[in-house]
């Protein structure tokens, strides 16, 4: 597995919120997606047009479980002096160090992905920041966000300890 470690700075997000438990997120999430691309046009102040972020707080990972309640955001970068789009909130995430690898293949490459990352950042000494947010990167000239999904191919951002 292929990782980096990227530092990003401050991201000014507009979204939309989803909370639910495990089971409801694999429909309610493409909902999200669905609504917030129909969105888009009313969204003056996007900065990357082909690039949209899924953001969940890392403590939802720390105490996983298969009926606990977990919450993720589907959301764009907005400029810091834009008002947020009519149906979208905003979220800011501060500027940090993340462990970024590559999700690719089918559904299965998830999961994978997610473990290896866990991995290698315990083998390279490093933790995990669990009171910050984790990033799904998505470009749209690589994979739609919007159903149906037949192959995945986006960035996973682990929050790093600092």
């Amino acid at each position: 597995m292929n990782v980096s470690v990227v530092s990003q700075g401050e991201l000014r997000m507009a979204g939309i919120k989803v909370v639910g438990r495990r089971s409801e997120l694999s429909h309610r999430v493409p909902l999200a997606w669905l609504e917030l691309v129909d969105r888009l046009e009313s969204a003056p102040h996007r900065l990357d047009r082909s690039v949209l972020y899924g953001a969940f707080p890392e403590s939802d990972h720390q105490r996983a479980s298969n009926d606990g309640v977990y919450t993720y955001w589907v959301c764009i970068e907005v400029s810091a002096g834009g008002a947020c789009p009519e149906g979208l909130q905003p979220l800011v995430i501060p500027a940090r160090t993340y462990a970024m690898a590559r999700v690719e293949g089918t559904a299965e490459a998830i999961e994978a992905t997610y473990l290896g990352l866990s991995r290698w950042i315990e083998a390279q000494g490093k933790r995990v920041d669990a009171g910050a947010w984790c990033l799904e990167r998505y470009d749209e000239r690589r994979q739609r966000v919007t159903p149906p999904y037949e192959r995945f191919d986006y960035e996973v951002w682990k929050p790093l300890d600092a």
